[in-house]
């Protein structure tokens, strides 16, 4: 069947919060991400990729608000960029990398945010 890889989770944390919410566990060795924690302000733009060592098509970003379960922001396919709102989403590098930017970060957006493949 098909294979999903997830990469690890990026933790948004804004200046006026004291969340700090752990990981979840997932993860293969191809994945690599940056940062592992961003702390920004309010108003700021927030950028995070992840990076395998294998080109991929697709790409799928997720939030994980604290308590409860991720959801799909956007799906980023193309060398273009994808938005939805506040949330843009690119492929790069031939696929092997994609970057997640949230403009006006709010303190809403506090977070865990994961980038996954489809592996077919």
């Amino acid at each position: 069947g098909r294979r999903i890889l997830i990469s690890q989770c990026h933790t948004l944390i804004l200046f006026n919060t004291i969340l700090l919410f752990p990981p979840v566990s997932c993860c293969e060795a191809q994945v690599a991400q940056s940062p592992e924690l961003l702390v920004i302000g309010e108003g700021e733009v927030s950028t995070m990729s992840c990076s395998f060592t294998t080109a991929y098509q697709v790409f799928q970003w997720y939030q994980q608000l604290p308590g409860r379960e991720p959801t799909h922001l956007l799906t980023a396919s193309s060398e273009n960029n994808v938005t939805e709102g506040r949330f843009t989403g690119e492929r790069l590098e031939n696929g092997k990398r994609s970057s997640l930017h949230i403009t006006d970060s709010q303190l809403r957006d506090s977070g865990s945010y994961l980038c996954a493949v489809d592996t077919q």
